[in-house]
C-alpha cells in the first residue's frame, strides 16, 4: 500500500514540470500503483475483519476513501472560481493543485507504512510461486467466472462516472460557460453520493446484513438504471464526443438534473463496491489477496476498454451497454450469493430473514 501511494505521488509530481515522456511513463506506474494499493487494502481489510463486521468495515473504508471527492471537489471549485478559468487552465493553477495532491499522497504513504501488520500463522505462510499458482487456479473456477461479470461491470461503470460522464457535463454548452467549475460541482455531488451510501451502509450495520447483499445490489442496480435513463433524457447523444449545443431525448440540459445524476452514480457505485469487497472478504478469507487481485484485473481491463469504446460510439450506445451489463452483473451476483449461502449450510438463511 505504501508503494502504491508513492506511485501516485510520482505521477502527480510530473505536473510541476510538464514533460510528455515522463507523464506517459508515470501513467503506467500509476496504474501499477493503483492495482497493488487496492489489492493490499482489500487483503488488509479481510485480515482485520470478522464475518460479522466485513459489511460495515467495507462501507466505512469506502466512505473514507470517497471523502476525497468532496474535499478535492471543493478545493478545485474554489481555485477555478478564484482564477475564473473556463476551458483553459492556467499552468499556475495546475501546479498548485498537483502540489497539494502530491503532498497528500506522500503523507498517505507514511500512514500506510505505520499501519500495524496482521499476525500471520506459520502454516499460512506461502511462497510467491504458490501464491501465483493459486491465483490462476482461482481464476478458472466457476464462481470466479460469475464474479468476472460483476467485476467487469464495476470497471465499466467506474469508467463512466470518472471520465465519460464528466466529459458530457463539460461538453454540453447549455449547462454553463465555466465548465471547470461545473466539473468540480459534479465531483462534489458524486462524492456526496458515495459518502451518503457508505455512511448509510456503515450505520445500518447488522440491519444491512440481515437485509442481504442481493437486495442491496438490486437497489443499487435500479438506481444506476434510473441514472442512465436521466442521463439520456438530459444530455444529447453527442455529448461524450465533443462540444455540443444539442438537447437530450426529452429535455433541455439542466444543471441541477446533471448534479442529481452525479449523486445517483456515486451512491450506486458505493453500494456495488462495498458489497463486492464484503463478498470477497467472506468468500475468500484465506485467499483474499488473490481474489482482490483478480477483481482489480477485470475492473481495470474493462475500464480501459470502456474508455476506448467511448471514443467510437455516442452516449446513448454507452448507456445501453451500461444498462445491459448492470442486469447481467445483478443476476451473476444473485447466483454467487445464493451459492455461498447454500455452501455455508443454510446458516445465513436465518440471518437474512426479517
Amino acid at each position: 500500500m505504501c508503494i502504491g501511494a508513492l506511485c501516485y505521488a510520482s505521477f502527480q509530481v510530473g505536473f510541476s514540470f510538464l514533460n510528455a515522456t515522463y507523464l506517459y511513463a508515470t501513467s503506467a506506474v500509476l496504474g501499477f500503483g493503483a492495482s497493488i494499493l487496492w489489492t493490499g487494502q482489500g487483503s488488509y481489510l479481510s485480515q482485520n475483519c470478522t464475518k460479522e463486521t466485513t459489511s460495515r468495515m467495507s462501507a466505512l473504508l469506502w466512505t473514507m476513501h470517497e471523502c476525497c471527492l468532496i474535499g478535492g471537489g471543493v478545493l478545485i471549485f474554489i481555485v477555478f472560481s478564484i482564477t475564473d478559468s473556463h476551458d483553459l487552465i492556467p499552468s499556475f493553477t495546475i501546479k498548485l493543485l498537483y502540489s497539494v495532491f502530491t503532498v497528500l499522497s506522500v503523507i498517505a504513504a507514511g500512514v500506510f507504512a505505520m499501519l500495524r501488520e496482521p499476525v500471520y500463522k506459520k502454516e499460512k505462510a506461502s511462497c510467491y510461486k504458490k501464491l501465483l499458482t493459486s491465483t490462476f487456479r482461482l481464476l478458472i473456477t466457476r464462481k470466479m467466472w460469475l464474479l468476472a461479470v460483476i467485476f467487469s461491470y464495476a470497471g465499466i461503470e467506474q469508467a463512466f462516472w470518472t471520465g465519460i460522464y464528466p466529459t458530457c457535463v463539460s461538453f454540453t454548452r447549455q449547462l454553463g460557460y465555466n465548465t471547470n467549475a461545473l466539473l468540480a460541482l459534479n465531483l462534489i455531488c458524486v462524492g456526496c453520493g458515495q459518502v451518503s451510501a457508505g455512511l448509510l451502509l456503515g450505520t445500518l450495520g447488522d440491519h444491512a446484513r440481515k437485509l442481504g447483499r442481493d437486495y442491496l445490489i438490486l437497489g443499487a442496480t435500479l438506481i444506476h438504471i434510473v441514472a442512465y435513463i436521466l442521463c439520456a433524457l438530459n444530455f444529447p447523444t453527442s455529448a461524450s464526443l465533443g462540444k455540443t449545443d444539442g438537447s437530450g431525448l426529452l429535455l433541455a440540459p439542466n444543471l441541477y438534473l446533471a448534479l442529481l445524476i452525479g449523486f445517483l452514480l456515486g451512491f450506486a457505485d458505493c453500494c456495488w463496491n462495498t458489497q463486492i469487497m464484503s463478498l470477497l472478504c467472506e468468500t475468500y478469507p484465506e485467499t483474499s489477496a488473490q481474489a482482490f487481485a483478480i477483481f482489480k484485473f477485470y475492473e481495470s481491463l474493462l475500464s480501459c476498454a470502456t474508455f476506448v469504446f467511448s471514443s467510437l460510439v455516442s452516449l446513448y450506445w454507452l448507456l445501453g451497454t451500461l444498462s445491459t451489463f448492470a442486469v447481467l452483473a445483478l443476476f451473476s451476483f444473485f447466483i454467487v450469493e445464493r451459492d455461498r449461502i447454500v455452501a455455508s449450510g443454510g446458516e445465513e438463511i436465518e440471518v437474512n430473514k426479517f
